[in-house]
């Protein structure tokens, strides 16, 4: 009986290291893909801590945090703001043209993919601060589907069965 369970503890462990390594397949690649180009790619996503841009690398979180924290920028700081979205534009394509053709492990698309989307986070982070009329556009387009969404909760609550004994 011990025999069985160590050999069943073994083809686990190797199957998990077959896992480690196992490519990415065409839908997960496609499913990745579609996670970039969605709505909420950056919902739960990091900017990432460091990030090698135009030949060095900077302190991206903490750039971002500085640029956008500010109240009144320079033109200067406005220009570095245009370039640093450039770069990072940049940057994003080729990782997404790598994660698009590439053949890889799962493990290494999915940290491809944790990448991009802090990158595209980072660009939106920096795109609202280029004017606060587009920031507060944002947060009112955030707002009504917060309010749209409670509406749909209050009317599938109000049509579910028994709810004419609750009121």
């Amino acid at each position: 009986m011990q025999s069985l369970r160590a050999m069943s503890a073994k083809d686990e462990r190797e199957s998990e290291m077959v896992d480690a390594r196992r490519l990415l397949t065409e839908d997960e690649r496609s499913q990745m893909l579609a996670r970039i180009h969605s709505l909420v790619y950056w919902v739960g996503m990091f900017i990432p801590e460091h990030e090698l841009l135009g030949g060095s690398e900077i302190d991206l979180r903490e750039t971002v945090f500085k640029l956008t924290s500010k109240d009144d920028l320079t033109v200067e700081e406005v220009g570095e703001i245009h370039e640093l979205i450039r770069l990072l534009t940049e940057k994003e394509k080729s990782l997404e043209h790598r994660l698009s053709t590439d053949p890889m492990t799962v493990g290494t698309a999915k940290d491809l993919l944790a990448e991009i989307c802090g990158i595209l986070r980072a660009v939106d982070e920096l795109r609202s601060v280029e004017s606060p009329e587009r920031a507060e556009f944002k947060k009112e387009e955030v707002m009504k589907k917060i309010e749209d969404a409670k509406r749909w909760q209050q009317f599938l609550e109000s049509v579910k069965p028994g709810a004419e004994n609750q009121r």
